[in-house]
């Protein structure tokens, strides 16, 4: 190398010129050289003149062969260069590979319906399942074989003693993964397909809901991986996740099984409506009606910029399962138009719903499917709603559940969700011969869920020793006075300068030491950075999957006891229930009697969830799915259900 670097500059000593710059340099002079020669005839005759330009022309070839020269010394300097740097890497490259393919295994014979977690789910009893990769060909279907790569090297010998066992009724073909070396060629039957890249990795603690080997533009996937971290998504990744969990306790048929998952209508409209401006705005509108086999399919609206058909179908399947767990009779149903309601006025929000109504009325009905608010909606959108479809089919207040209370809303709709978590709260600590009184509890969220919790906790004598928002969050460890801390809120609009209290950071909320923790706001804030270090012993999931699957397994090896969202959130739906009910018979209730009456479907759905777990040795998560997924599975074959 050395020699090289004294040779360049013996030649050079500066700069080395460009090959553009070389190729200009010729045709300059070329064409100099020629202008010289026509224009001057005088000079061409000049013996002088005649030599100075064949000077120059051999000049010009010298600088030409140097140049050349000079490029191809530079070549090869730059080419062993690469070559050292090419085989160090390589070599470096090729030990990383044989080192995980040294905890990997093969696994032929793979069914086509299969899916990476529950190829995952049969080899973890051998070690711990670091990925699972199913190869697909170029047009993303399954290719019948996968890889299982392990934390642990020991666990390739406990997953080959699975040779020839069963899943999805199929022998597997377990072998040790044999690790490709460049130059050679390994085959197992068949080329190799060159379609490598739809292999689609799959990590156990996170389960994205794309087809196999689906490829999406760069714009649109970090959209949805934005979104993946949000409520909806999760919710996605999780239900599905634990809907085939609780199939496989439940030995459900495959073939029912993906019956269960299909969306019974997907309903997907164009809404045009004009603007208070005068111009015209175009906004899609879906509504998924999942199943309504033991109902009416019951689930909100929800007016959002990022609304699309993947996270209403979430959301509907959630639905389903949830009405289920809480023994009411109703199947499950999202919807939703891609909008910002803060960029609309009330006459626009006003107009957009009626068109919406309009496109969705044949389709909507008091035992067909009934709507209710969500995100960005309220009760005044369920009032035109209502008005709306009154106007196709007759006054119909049943049509919608969560309206103003003049228009047959049902007392204590406000507080019912709330309500619901405190109801499931003193459920579960009965359980452990403890009560409300006495002990220490964080709730995290203040919003209308987190308040009522708070509220409803500090009238049973329980001390709530840490609340949060988005503004901020406050501690007193001797207790908050929860009626003053909400008279502050609502006088500022914020929990901040609450002189009940010290402020605390809002990500140490969680790890705090108390006995409850109630995440009552967003989803996926319980993950594998902090499961470990949460202090709680129980925790009441208010929000909808605000525990990820990690942080999921680390709560439950440290023992701390989850009840699941699926049932600690289901007092909203249920006294939705109850109003849906009071408007079909015209007769309204009391709030004293929808309160019983939602204690007693709170507590029965407890005990329900209890003997679940009991029948399958299963944690409470799973009890919840398995009692949602058998109810329905149930209805839909009593009522002649065929493969």
């Amino acid at each position: 190398m050395d020699q090289y670097e004294e040779q360049e500059h013996e030649v050079y000593g500066g700069e080395i010129p460009d090959e553009e710059g070389e190729m200009d340099a010729e045709f300059d002079m070329t064409a100099g050289a020629e202008d010289y020669q026509g224009n001057d005839q005088g000079l061409q005759q000049d013996p002088s003149s005649s030599k100075d330009l064949e000077d120059m022309k051999k000049r010009l070839r010298e600088i030409e062969e140097e140049a050349g020269a000079l490029r191809e010394m530079q070549a090869k300097v730059e080419k062993e260069m690469g070559a050292v740097q090419d085989s160090s890497s390589a070599s470096a490259s090729q030990a990383e590979k044989e080192e995980v393919d040294s905890r990997s295994i093969y696994v032929g014979n793979v069914d086509y319906a299969c899916t990476p977690e529950e190829v995952q789910q049969h080899f973890q009893s051998c070690g711990t399942v670091n990925r699972v990769t199913i190869l697909t060909d170029k047009f993303g279907q399954p290719k019948g074989f996968a890889y299982v790569e392990f934390v642990e090297i020991d666990a390739v010998q406990n997953a080959l003693l699975l040779n020839e066992s069963e899943l999805h009724g199929r022998q597997l073909k377990v072998s040790a993964k044999r690790t490709n070396i460049p130059g050679m060629k390994q085959y197992r039957g068949r080329p190799s397909n060159p379609y490598f890249r739809s292999r689609r990795p799959f990590m156990p603690a996170f389960y994205p809901p794309y087809g196999y080997g689906r490829r999406m533009r760069y714009s649109l996937l970090a959209k949805r991986w934005a979104r993946f971290f949000s409520n909806s998504m999760n919710a996605l990744a999780g239900t599905s996740r634990n809907f085939r969990l609780a199939s496989r306790l439940l030995g459900l048929d495959s073939k029912l099984e993906k019956s269960l998952l299909i969306p019974f209508r997907e309903i997907k409209v164009e809404c045009t409506i004009p603007k208070d401006d005068g111009t015209l705005v175009s906004y899609v509108g879906f509504r998924i009606q999942h199943d309504n086999a033991r109902g009416p399919m019951k689930g909100g609206i929800r007016y959002h910029p990022e609304v699309d058909p993947d996270e209403v179908n979430a959301l509907a399947q959630l639905m389903t399962w949830k009405t289920a767990v809480a023994d009411i009779p109703y199947g499950g149903a999202k919807g939703g138009i891609g909008c910002s309601p803060r960029d609309l006025s009330k006459s626009e929000l006003e107009r957009l719903t009626r068109v919406f109504t309009q496109k969705i009325h044949d389709l909507i009905g008091i035992h067909t499917d009934v709507p209710a608010p969500d995100m960005g909606t309220n009760a005044q959108t369920m009032a035109w709603i209502l008005d709306e479809y009154s106007k196709f089919h007759g006054h119909s207040p049943a049509v919608v559940t969560g309206k103003p209370i003049d228009l047959g809303g049902s007392l204590g709709r406000e507080a019912a969700t709330g309500r619901g978590v405190v109801y499931a709260t003193e459920a579960l600590l009965a359980e452990y011969w403890k009560a409300v009184k006495g002990l220490t509890f964080i709730i995290q969220g203040f919003g209308n869920v987190g308040s009522w919790v708070a509220r409803l906790i500090h009238e049973r004598g329980g001390k709530v020793i840490a609340v949060s928002d988005v503004t901020g969050a406050v501690k007193n460890q001797n207790g908050i006075d929860i009626p003053q801390l909400l008279k502050h809120k609502e006088a500022t609009g914020s929990l901040t300068g609450f002189s009940g209290g010290d402020s605390l950071d809002p990500s140490a909320l969680l790890v705090h030491e108390c006995d409850v923790l109630v995440p009552c706001a967003l989803g996926g804030v319980l993950n594998r950075e902090n499961a470990a270090h949460v202090k709680a012993k129980f925790i009441i999931e208010a929000a909808n999957h605000p525990s990820d699957p990690e942080a999921d397994e680390i709560l439950s090896k440290k023992g701390v006891i989850i009840l699941p969202d699926i049932y600690a959130n289901a007092g909203g739906v249920t006294v939705s229930y109850f109003e849906w009910v009071q408007n079909i018979q015209g007769f309204m209730w009391d709030e004293d009697k929808v309160n019983k009456e939602l204690k007693r479907y709170m507590t029965q759905a407890f005990h329900n969830i209890k003997t679940m777990c009991q029948t399958h040795h299963c944690n409470l998560r799973m009890g919840a799915f398995t009692l949602g997924v058998n109810r329905v599975a149930r209805a839909t074959l009593l009522r002649g259900w065929e493969a």
